[in-house]
């Protein structure tokens, strides 16, 4: 722990987002109670107030009654006056950066100031998850304290996994100055702070679906921009507004919007298999469940094969980005990731594209965990997964990618009809013993596909390359 009295430039404000709720404020029984609790000093005084009640009664003395009635009252007034009279104090923290990244380092920054008389000096102790242990300790105010500054404190945190962790709240042991009573307050919310996934740099291969020696997308332009029978629809509750084509809507008479596939390269999507049971096996050989934060909601199940069906998922979509396509990164039922995952972007339903497509990309997939027990049945997940599928592949340059767990060759099946007859579609297999795989794969390319098993040990790298080596 480190303090200062300046704050530097290079720290900036944690954005808030709205999909972070806090469920319900953390608060102690001791919180609730506005008295507080009396310290050992003061249950001393009012245990000797008492002794002196009841003697004063046994005896008939008023003058002993007085002295009683002194050592009863003082503490709890203590105790009142802890609640209204004890002076405020704000806490504003920060993090640099602002977005960490897994197994790197950021810096926490807390701001404390108050309101009203300065008191005598308050403990305080930030909260931290579970995972990084006990959190930090420090006094109020610091000992280079500028007075009307408040005083700075700074401490470093270093994510383990990705996810949405809760940062807070710093809490303090107030007491009065007599010392008769204390109670423990939380000054601020928890502030969350969301834990990237590593994005791996892939080196340009011959994947099919691309041309050049630099493997860049062909382009697929509209040569004809007054054509508003190929580039609009009609309106569709839940388009957004800026999608709205006003010159063909005023031709047509009714609401028209600009097709999603209406862009100058082709899209490809990115499917990620995130079902319990393709990454989460049970009974015998069963593997152990990971947890992924979600700020102070309970966290998400996750595995090592799923953080490396993930880390695949974000390396080849932002490869795919790079080289000019647009990323539809969907689940095995279709829906946006940035519509499940706690960590989306405010940009639910676009395609990520353009120079941040990668960063997007890495927010939305920051807390994504396995669905939910009890989900939809497979056979009502694969027909949403193949109206989804119609519905965004629907020009020639479109691609697909398949980022499955350790499916049977039934399953295999499964997927050559839900996805049809498409000669871009890469099928990436993770197992815990990929030789297990060799008959889906087999399946996989007679049908045409690039596809290859790995398992949590093998490098993107690898994987990435031997699918270049088949095309």
């Amino acid at each position: 722990m480190s303090t200062n009295s300046a704050e530097p430039g290079e720290f900036r404000e944690s954005p808030s987002h709205g999909r972070f709720a806090i469920a319900q404020r953390p608060a102690t029984l001791r919180e609730k109670v506005h008295l507080g609790f009396l310290t050992a000093r003061g249950w001393g005084l009012f245990a000797s107030g008492a002794i002196a009640l009841l003697l004063a009664f046994m005896l008939g003395r008023r003058e002993l009654l007085a002295v009683s009635l002194f050592l009863l009252l003082t503490p709890l007034l203590a105790a009142f006056l802890l609640r209204f009279g004890n002076p405020a104090l704000n806490v504003a923290r920060t993090f640099n950066p602002p977005q960490a990244t897994t197994d790197s380092p950021v810096r926490v920054r807390l701001h404390i100031t108050h309101t009203g008389r300065a008191g005598a000096s308050i403990p305080l102790t930030d909260t931290l998850p579970e995972d990084f242990g006990t959190g930090p300790g420090f006094s109020y105010p610091s000992r280079n304290a500028v007075q009307g500054s408040g005083s700075w404190y700074e401490y470093r945190l270093r994510p383990a996994t990705r996810g949405i962790y809760a940062v807070g709240p710093v809490r303090a042991q107030v007491a009065d100055v007599f010392g008769l009573a204390a109670r423990p307050a939380a000054l601020d919310a928890p502030s969350a702070l969301i834990a990237l996934p590593v994005c791996e740099a892939l080196e340009p291969t011959g994947i099919p679906g691309e041309h050049g020696s630099h493997g860049q997308a062909a382009s697929n332009r509209r040569l004809t921009p007054d054509s508003f029978e190929v580039m609009t629809r009609e309106y569709r509750p839940g388009d957004t507004v800026r999608r709205i084509h006003w010159p063909a809507t005023a031709r047509r008479g009714s609401l028209m919007v600009r097709q999603e596939d209406y862009r100058a390269t082709p899209r490809a999507v990115i499917m990620l298999d995130r079902s319990r049971a393709a990454f989460l096996a049970q009974g015998v050989g069963a593997e152990p469940t990971l947890s992924i934060p979600q700020f102070t909601s309970a966290p998400k199940d996750s595995s090592r094969r799923f953080e490396w069906a993930l880390h695949a998922a974000l390396g080849v979509g932002a490869y795919l980005a790079q080289t000019g396509f647009g990323i539809d990164l969907i689940d095995h039922r279709g829906q946006g990731v940035n519509d499940v995952s706690a960590s989306g972007t405010e940009e639910a339903g676009e395609l990520f594209a353009g120079p941040h497509a990668t960063a997007r990309m890495q927010q939305a997939l920051a807390a994504l965990g396995l669905e939910d027990a009890g989900a939809v049945r497979q056979d009502t997940a694969r027909a949403t997964l193949a109206a989804a599928l119609k519905e965004r592949m629907r020009e020639h340059g479109d691609r697909l990618v398949l980022i499955l767990g350790e499916p049977t060759e039934e399953q295999a099946d499964a997927w050559l009809e839900v996805v049809g007859a498409r000669s871009r579609v890469t099928v990436l297999c993770v197992a815990n013993r990929e030789a297990h795989l060799h008959p889906v794969i087999s399946r996989f390319r007679q049908a045409g596909w690039s596809a290859v098993a790995v398992n949590p040990k093998t490098t993107l790298t690898e994987a990435w390359g031997e699918l270049g080596r088949q095309t």
